[in-house]
Order: C-alpha cells, then sequence, then structure tokens
C-alpha cells in the first residue's frame, strides 16, 4: 500500500464526537495523546497529515499546532473538494489517500480516497463504506489504530519509528 496522505475528520475521529462548552459559549475539546503521538509518527515515515472538519475551533487549531499539523481545512462543508485541493497543492493523487471518518458528511470523501477508515463508533452507513473499521472508538486511541496499521501495510512498525531504531522496516 502507498500512502502519501492520511486525512481525518476531527469530531468522532480525532475526538470522541461530544461538543463541551462553557457557560461563556467557549468550546472545550479532548483529545487521546496516543492518536497525536500516531500522526507524529506517520510524519516522521512522510506521509502528510491533513484534518478535513466541518468545524473550526480554538482548541482544535491549538491541538494542530501542537502536533505540527499544517495541512487543514476548517469549516469545510465539502470534503471531496477539500482533499482534491489537498492533493493537487501537495503533487499527489487520491490513489496515494487515506481518509478517516465517521458521519454522513465523509462517506464522499472515504470514496474518493483509495482506502478508508472509520472509528468503532462511527455511524453504521460510514462503516458499511469503510474499508477498515477500528477495534477502538473515536477520541479514544482510534486515530492511534489506523496510524499503527498503515505503517504496517506499507512494512514499518511504529513502535520501532517511535524508539529512533533504524530497524523500522518489519522483516
Amino acid at each position: 500500500m502507498s500512502v502519501r496522505l492520511f486525512a481525518l475528520d476531527v469530531d468522532g475521529v480525532l475526538t470522541d464526537g461530544m461538543l463541551y462548552y462553557t457557560s461563556n459559549g467557549e468550546e472545550l475539546k479532548a483529545f487521546h495523546a496516543h492518536d497525536g503521538l500516531g500522526l507524529v509518527l506517520l510524519k516522521k515515515l512522510g506521509i502528510e497529515v491533513a484534518v478535513i472538519s466541518g468545524r473550526t475551533s480554538g482548541p482544535l487549531n491549538k491541538r494542530l499546532d501542537d502536533l505540527g499539523i499544517f495541512h487543514r481545512r476548517l469549516g469545510c462543508k465539502d470534503k471531496v473538494v477539500a482533499l482534491e485541493e489537498l492533493c493537487a497543492e501537495l503533487d499527489i493523487t487520491l490513489a496515494d489517500v487515506v481518509f478517516m471518518g465517521d458521519d454522513l458528511i465523509d462517506m464522499a470523501a472515504m470514496e474518493a480516497a483509495a482506502y478508508s477508515v472509520a472509528p468503532a463508533n462511527a455511524a453504521e452507513p460510514v462503516r458499511l463504506v469503510a474499508d477498515h473499521i477500528t477495534k477502538k472508538s473515536g477520541g479514544h486511541g482510534a486515530v492511534r489504530e489506523a496510524c499503527e496499521l498503515l505503517a504496517l501495510r506499507m512494512g514499518y512498525n511504529l513502535e520501532a519509528v517511535a524508539r529512533g531504531t533504524k530497524k523500522a522496516l518489519v522483516q
């Protein structure tokens, strides 16, 4: 499997999908540290990481900045167009893209990508179109599980990459 771009939704994938607001109307989000490290390690393998979300928020931008994820399309209503724009910018084709989504708005992008992943708690129609369904739910390590799967399919062990060993290639 050739993967040059891993694109993913946020709410329900990188988070548990719950929307939390303070009494002042500020949005709060919780992110799983394992997911973040998985994305950072994919980047070490040379895979671009992008976020395509129908929503935008301060906490999301802060988390993406912390992870060094600069390819982002937030407040996006047409995720296929956003994915095609990212591909053009990165000079890659959809044949090199994996997309991870959990809800109906993600389905077209999942079908456009060469390979698609859904977390265990994705909407039923999304699970039906996904090439792979993680065992874990969104916001609870599903992204990390997907990162490990992609690395293995490319012949790499994510644990070895994390350790910084030269033996990242699975023998």
